[in-house]
């Protein structure tokens, strides 16, 4: 009997690493903004006018900075590790965090006026999509029966 994927490790192409490095950038960026945001939801230890969030629905930077701590930093950190270790997982994860990105952008920009990071950080989301996409590719005609 042949193992399933989940019992060893998958395959990871070598263009698999832009995606992990994206990973890092991302989570390394977004654990000690998502930090401060929680510490003080008011937005100053960034520099981010809390006028741009009190109208909104959440009133604060305090659900937006635990998104970003626990998603976007730790989240990205986490799919990161599990694609180095080629866990099976990794490639689904990547590709809903790379979503998440994307939605997080979005609604950054139904709130907030835009800024040279939004477009960025769009991109990178996108990249990760279609890395994870690319890496599922070969692994959805894997067969525990062959």
């Amino acid at each position: 009997m042949r193992a399933y994927p989940a019992r060893r490790p998958i395959q990871r192409p070598g263009w698999v690493w832009l995606g992990i490095g994206l990973q890092v950038f991302v989570g390394v960026m977004a654990v000690p903004v998502g930090l401060l945001m929680v510490a003080d939801p008011n937005g100053s230890p960034v520099g981010i006018p809390h006028d741009w969030i009190a109208d909104t629905p959440f009133g604060s930077f305090l659900l937006p900075g635990l998104f970003l701590l626990l998603v976007n930093g730790v989240g990205q950190l986490g799919a990161a590790a599990m694609a180095i270790a080629r866990h099976w997982l990794a490639p689904w994860v990547m590709g809903g965090l790379g979503v998440a990105l994307v939605a997080w952008i979005a609604v950054q920009l139904l709130f907030i006026p835009l800024s040279f990071l939004q477009p960025l950080i769009l991109v990178i989301g996108v990249v990760e999509g279609v890395v994870a996409l690319l890496w599922l590719r070969p692994l959805a005609r894997y067969s525990p029966h062959d």
